[in-house]
């Protein structure tokens, strides 16, 4: 037994040490006294009994007591949970399955941690059950993030001492944010994949969202694990198949044949073009095999978001100068962008070409007064020419497009803006700038670009900004003499002309659409430049148009940064939202929600610096989790944003069977744990033994003054009574009365 002895007091330290100096004085005055009257035998005979009293006593005063720190089973418990999920019933080894294996495993626990622990044994896929529970029947999925979760939750387990986890781990990486807080030991319980005879999709590749009547492709690994010759013969001709359901049944789309000791067995699909927008569900499968060890990790099933993901965009033009034809290569290389561009060949002939849209046949006449023709196109770009070549109509039709939502963006130019007779037209109001009293059209020479902070968090120049950060006095080689911006408007860059500061690119809200004003003309000089600038070019451009078609994540001055695209359960999404626009600091207010399976729930936002904000939205369990912001300014709306989250995995359950032993040796050290493969069971074992013995509370047991029956104060009394008697014998045959 394992145990110490301690002492006890019930006085203080001041007071004890009185008493036992009494008791001492007490004995010395005995001793006196006897010695008065009898020799020094007699005087011991007589001082004896009261020195045992005495020190008896003594011994009860200080109250001792033994501390025994041995753990008793029902002093501590320790919860072991079995994974049941379907790739359990994987038979990698020669003599058990991994569930069979993991069922040895747990008496072995139960057997080591007997008298010094109580055992409770749970079960868990993609939660937790109990004993009473039925599983889900089929195939049933594993949920390790879920699970880890649910540790932290469940009343039950919150006075444990330690949880193990015997599990092969599922099919991908978590990272838990939130923990128990008790140790998770783990076992992880699964064979090399060298001593199998498998055969498995792996490293596929596939898009999580295409574009609307655009096909795509898909591809994937035909891995072999084969631990015999005979096995890999078997699988020198692979049939793969490529499959769509359809009406609730997959019906075959394509179908090759793979050897995959050649070029990593890599196969690739091409799958048609979808002409409806949804979420279409396909299955890759490979032929079983004889005698292969499972056929879960044969089929790879997955999901497609087809999307109307093109952005028409218009680009129209006088003539093709070089800043036309340097956006027209632009806009044509990206392609998201389904571009139609018009151009004058000469005074007489426009020419239409890129993308075509049905009756755009009607810009051979010059620009349509049809505004069923504009609603062809998410943005139109017009270039720098005199605005007599629209027409009255035309421009109205075009005011018309952008207060019904449409984007346009005006280009920078020697016939643009004031020089181009815009401000006597019903665009006018349109322009971001106000009619400037000593307009001078475009102006030559180096103009250093300034980057505002509105510009720096807004989504649409947040990253030209970032590139801009890296370059060495960036500068515009023209710039066209422009107004004061007008109310509402945003300055996303500025030059800097003297001592003056212009605003260069600036946007603005008008009816449901917007407009973005670029007043210069050699913004695509960058891209023919040395150095970080060159990407500039291509990343503003890129961003302008996918701002104005709604295609970055933010309203008109909110932005909003995930730093991942996709969340599993038990991860913690962290956002970064910008508010655009100078404001006093706390001028702005924010307030956000989450909704899930019925129940919303307010989210905290933290003031980063300025006006910038950041938030974090846990994801306990699988499901989707829609977001909400709102931004008000001083009482009043200013913006809103919305986003739906979609958390679960992608992975079918078994499509990765090899046990990821970093991963759960990670997931284990994080909680205060051990991780130990199962051919190393016995280690993890001994350490949570080890800390169940030294995390024990511990127990002390009075030697006098235990209350029980048989426990040591009736024989403690029974030593005094026998002294007394002992006393009075010896005072009787001394016939001292």
């Amino acid at each position: 037994m394992i145990g110490t002895l301690i002492w006890k007091p019930h006085l203080g330290t001041l007071a004890n040490s009185f008493i036992i100096l009494a008791m001492m004085g007490w004995l010395c005055l005995l001793w006196y006294r006897y010695r008065s009257h009898y020799a020094v035998p007699r005087t011991i005979k007589l001082l004896a009994p009261k020195v045992l009293i005495t020190i008896l006593a003594i011994v009860a005063l200080m109250d001792p007591a033994w501390r025994n720190s041995k753990p008793t089973n029902d002093s501590q418990k320790v919860a072991v949970l079995s994974d049941i999920s379907t790739s359990m019933e994987v038979e990698d080894d020669a003599e058990n399955s991994r569930s069979g294996r993991a069922l040895n495993i747990l008496q072995d626990i139960q057997a080591d941690l007997k008298d010094i622990a109580s055992v409770e044994n749970y079960r868990f896929d993609v939660d937790i059950l109990a004993a009473k529970d039925n599983p889900t029947a089929g195939t049933r999925n594993t949920d390790l993030g879920r699970t880890v979760v649910s540790l932290s939750e469940n009343p039950d387990l919150s006075d444990c001492k330690a949880v193990v986890l015997i599990t092969d781990g599922g099919d991908e990486m978590i990272r838990s944010e939130r923990l128990p807080g008790v140790p998770i030991y783990i076992v992880g319980v699964g064979t090399e994949s060298s001593t199998w005879d498998d055969l498995e999709i792996s490293n596929a590749d596939i898009p999580e969202e295409v574009e609307l009547d655009t096909p795509f492709k898909i591809s994937a690994d035909i891995v072999v694990h084969s631990s015999s010759d005979k096995f890999a013969k078997k699988t020198a001709d692979v049939a793969v198949q490529l499959e769509k359901r359809v009406a609730g049944e997959y019906q075959q789309l394509s179908a090759l044949t793979v050897d995959p000791r050649k070029n990593s067995g890599r196969v690739e699909f091409e799958l048609p073009a979808e002409e409806t927008e949804g979420v279409y569900n396909y299955r890759l499968s490979v032929k079983d095999v004889d005698g292969e060890m499972t056929a879960l990790n044969n089929t790879r099933e997955f999901s497609v978001d087809v999307r109307e993901k093109s952005i028409n965009v218009l680009l129209y033009g006088n003539m093709l100068d070089w800043n036309f034809a340097m956006l027209k290569r632009e806009f044509s290389d990206d392609a998201t962008i389904k571009l139609t561009s018009v151009y004058r060949k000469n005074s007489g002939v426009l020419l239409i070409e890129g993308a075509r849209q049905e009756g755009d046949q009607v810009f051979a006449r010059g620009f349509p007064a049809d505004e069923a023709i504009l609603d062809l196109y998410t943005c139109i770009v017009l270039g720098s020419f005199p605005a007599e070549f629209l027409g009255s109509a035309s421009c109205t039709a075009l005011k018309q497009y952008v207060e019904r939502g449409g984007n346009l963006v005006l280009l920078g130019g020697p016939k643009s803006f004031d020089q181009g007779g815009y401000y006597k037209t019903t665009l006018a109001p349109l322009i971001p700038w106000k009619e400037s009293s000593d307009a001078r059209g475009i102006i030559a020479g180096q103009f250093p670009v300034m980057i505002p902070p509105e510009g720096s968090g807004h989504g649409l120049s947040s990253a030209t900004a970032a590139i801009l950060k890296d370059v060495t006095t960036p500068v515009f080689h023209s710039l066209n003499k422009v107004g004061e911006r007008r109310s509402g408007a945003l300055s996303l860059m500025n030059a800097s002309v003297g001592s003056e500061i212009v605003p260069i690119v600036v946007l603005q809200s008008y009816g449901k659409g917007q407009t973005l004003g670029v007043a210069t003309d050699t913004l695509w000089r960058w891209s023919r430049m040395d150095g970080d600038i060159s990407a500039a070019y291509s990343q503003f451009w890129r961003d302008s148009i996918r701002y104005l078609a709604g295609e970055i994540e933010g309203g008109r001055f909110l932005t909003v940064k995930w730093d991942r695209t996709r969340y599993r359960p038990s991860e913690q999404g962290h956002a970064e939202i910008g508010v655009v626009g100078r404001y006093t600091e706390g001028e702005v207010h924010l307030k956000g929600s989450v909704e899930h399976a019925g129940t919303t729930q307010d989210l905290s936002i933290v003031l980063k610096d300025g006006n910038d904000f950041q938030t974090k939205v846990f994801f306990p369990e699988r499901g989707d989790y829609k977001i909400k912001l709102e931004a008000t300014l001083a009482g009043e709306p200013l913006d809103a944003y919305e986003r739906v989250v979609r958390v679960g995995s992608s992975i079918s359950e078994g499509a990765d069977l090899a046990v990821n032993h970093p991963f759960l040796e990670n997931l284990a050290a994080r909680s205060g744990g051990n991780y130990q493969k199962e051919t190393d069971a016995d280690q993890m074992i001994q350490r949570l033994k080890a800390m169940l013995m030294t995390s024990a509370d511990p127990h002390d047991t009075p030697l006098v003054m235990e209350p029980t029956l048989f426990g040591v104060l009736p024989i403690y009394i029974l030593l005094v009574m026998g002294i007394l008697s002992w006393e009075w014998v010896t005072r009787r045959r001394m016939n001292i009365v």
